[in-house]
């Protein structure tokens, strides 16, 4: 008899074992339940074995016996619980409905910190067998290559591989080429990255992304400050090509507006060009509460103060939730308190 129970012990043992050998030296993902589950058969097959093992014993058998029920009562109980436990709670709350897989890169990013470039994407890799065309894991994935591996070139492949699927929203795209845009201006590759940049804007023509673009691109050409003491005439002159040729650039037609009214005291020119910036409706809030205080200050020092009150009555109305109401409103009260 124990020949025999040698002969079955001996094959589960070394079963368990390999098993715990093999899913210690797997990749460390905490997520895999495999492992863990062959460890909790082998260890049950082998207290069942145990078990009929004492109880052929006679009576010394039936207090032998209770190790191995006891340790086998420890390894389903937790698992037997869970399941009848979380049944009856969904039946009460209403739950159990099934939840969404999702990806997991926790793992791969830890793996990442520590120093492990290579074994991190493996992972991520594994990720996007299971979830194809994961935003997120390709961005992480392109980070590493770019940061980690210092390899630019499979960096730029992935994040343009992420621009050619079509499942991702615009502004998932967007944050994609704007991340290839800076690594091409890291790697001195402007040419390239107006390419990119060009791309993205006529991908999205009449959107917040268009405007952005716009203001990055104009950036590589031409950049004005209305305090540059050239001639007016010729720092007119220079806004007025860089906006034929940008004429989205928010920075060069703000500038000009300033000059028109510092330089030549020209209002209706300054309210012009700001008119313009205001008719786009995709502007920031923050970018429309400033030039709405600047023209507050422009009727201020035209001495007109019901027209700077009328600009603060616009951005309390337009931005009632938001920082830019407060301080217009403490701005309104001072003015009150001048007059």
């Amino acid at each position: 008899m124990w020949l025999c129970l040698a002969m079955i012990l001996g094959p589960l043992a070394l079963l368990i074992a390999w098993t715990f050998y093999q899913h210690k030296r797997t990749k460390a993902n905490e997520y895999d339940q495999v492992g863990p589950l062959i460890l909790k058969l082998g260890a049950s097959g082998l207290m069942v074995v145990m078990i009929i093992a004492c109880l052929s014993m006679g009576a010394l058998g039936l207090i032998l016996v209770i190790a191995p029920a006891f340790l086998l009562g420890l390894l389903w109980v937790g698992p037997a619980m869970d399941l009848l436990g979380g049944k009856a709670i969904n039946s009460l709350m209403g739950g159990g409905e099934e939840v969404e897989p999702k990806p997991l890169y926790s793992v791969a990013e830890a793996k990442w910190r520590s120093g492990k470039a290579k074994l991190a994407i493996e992972l991520i890799d594994d990720e996007l067998e299971k979830f194809p065309g994961d935003f997120e894991g390709q961005m992480l994935k392109a980070t590493i290559q770019m940061e980690s591996l210092q390899d630019f070139a499979t960096a730029e492949g992935t994040l343009l591989g992420i621009a050619a699927q079509e499942q991702h929203e615009p502004g998932q795209i967007a944050r994609a080429m704007n991340q290839l845009a800076d690594w091409q201006k890291k790697e001195g590759l402007e040419e390239a990255m107006r390419l990119t940049l060009t791309g993205l804007r006529d991908r999205f023509p009449r959107s917040g992304i268009e405007l952005a673009c716009a203001q990055r691109l104009a950036r590589l050409d031409f950049s004005v400050d209305s305090n540059d003491r050239r001639d007016a005439s010729e720092l007119v002159s220079e806004c007025l090509k860089q906006l034929e040729k940008h004429p989205l650039d928010n920075q060069t037609r703000e500038q000009l507006a300033r000059i028109y009214f510092k330089r030549y005291g020209k209002l209706d020119l300054a309210w012009e060009e700001l008119n313009k910036l205001f008719a786009n409706p995709f502007q920031q809030p923050r970018d429309l509460a400033r030039w709405l205080n600047l023209m507050a200050d422009w009727h201020l020092e035209k001495k007109n103060p019901e027209g700077a009150r009328q600009c603060m009555q616009q951005v309390m109305t337009r931005f009632p939730d938001l920082p830019f109401a407060e301080e217009a409103q403490a701005r309104l009260t001072r003015m009150q308190d001048v007059v």
